[in-house]
């Protein structure tokens, strides 16, 4: 299947999906009790949205700026924000966010770092950020436990779940981190099914390039082991993407005036709901994190406010990174050449 059809179906799904929520939103309210909820959300909030949505988007590029730096690699962090953004555009657009890692591999080559050391910056910040978001959803879970159970009741079990999806994730991103081994073994599978569907054309050159990669990746991971200083910081700004992100549901809930509801009550199930739909093997999670919203919000907003309320919180966190990374997708495509980026420090 190409490409192209492959987005197509992948848009398609995302606006059915959009559709289908529509119409059960709708359908299961009047229109009245709709237009009221969406004339009474404050704009100052709506705008406190998206400088969170902005926020954590400078912190991500951050990350990467940060591991590269220090190994010699001065890609500007106006590249790596444009990196960022079209990583988000890709990985909201595919299932599972598979898109998403590959393309911010194939920007960085396009500046001179190497995919070995590209793809140890997005594992080692893929590490970072689940692991603090794993310890801080615990850490919240723990302290107000009582509302946890709760709101969700007898569906505990879709927080288990993501629990047990993650954990393996993330282990599995230490294994590939730490084995090279078990990397070279996936290279190897990788080739043989390309040589098979006459993809890979010369398997040997193949396995040399990626070898190479290889020593590149695992020479990289070892340079931050051996600077715990370096693994330390990733820890803090992912802790603090972890934070900003549960802040923008929370945003939403202070946009309609609503009060009653603790600011910590309010972060813990933004960061548990994230934990339960991150997994979701669809693009974006869609369908599932609507599904999911409805669940966790359902005692902090009134029918007809969770619906406005789920539309906002989905436009900030999903549909603005498409618009975002599609508008920046078309105008580096539209480019002849792409000018040669300054070896610029943060300012």
């Amino acid at each position: 299947m190409k490409a192209s059809t492959k987005r197509f179906l992948n848009y398609g799904f995302i606006l059915l999906t959009l559709f289908i929520v529509l119409y059960i939103g709708i359908s299961g309210n009047e229109l009245s009790g709709l237009w009221d909820a969406m004339t009474s959300v404050s704009p100052l909030w709506l705008l406190v949205c998206f400088l969170l949505v902005a926020l954590f988007t400078c912190l991500d590029a951050m990350t990467v700026f940060l591991i590269l730096r220090p190994q010699g690699y001065k890609v500007s962090f106006r590249s790596m924000l444009f990196i960022t953004i079209i990583g988000m555009y890709y990985s909201n657009l595919t299932p599972s966010a598979s898109g998403g890692q590959p393309m911010q591999v194939y920007y960085m080559k396009k500046r001179d770092v190497p995919i070995g050391i590209g793809s140890s910056a997005l594992t080692v910040k893929f590490f970072c950020f689940q692991f603090m978001l794993m310890i801080i959803g615990t850490i919240f879970w723990l302290v107000n436990k009582e509302y946890i159970f709760m709101v969700l009741n007898n569906q505990m079990w879709i927080l288990v779940l993501g629990y047990i999806f993650n954990s393996i994730s993330v282990t599995f991103v230490v294994m590939l981190a730490i084995s090279r081994r078990m990397v070279r073994l996936l290279i190897i599978i990788f080739i043989k099914i390309g040589t098979l569907l006459h993809i890979c054309k010369d398997p040997k050159t193949a396995r040399a390039r990626w070898e190479k990669n290889l020593s590149a990746f695992h020479t990289s991971i070892i340079f931050m082991l051996k600077h715990p200083r370096e693994l330390i910081i990733q820890l803090a700004i992912s802790s603090v993407q972890v934070i900003v992100w549960a802040f923008i549901p929370t945003a939403v809930y202070y946009a309609f005036g609503m009060t009653g509801i603790r600011i910590t009550e309010l972060v813990t199930i933004a960061i548990l709901l994230y934990i339960s739909a991150s997994y979701t093997p669809l693009p974006g999670g869609s369908g599932a994190q609507e599904g999911f919203f409805a669940i966790y919000f359902a005692h902090a907003f009134p029918q007809n406010t969770l619906f406005v309320a789920l539309l906002i919180w989905r436009f900030f966190t999903f549909y603005l990174s498409l618009i975002a990374g599609a508008i920046l997708t078309i105008f580096s495509v539209k480019k002849k050449k792409e000018p040669r980026p300054k070896n610029e420090d943060l300012e």
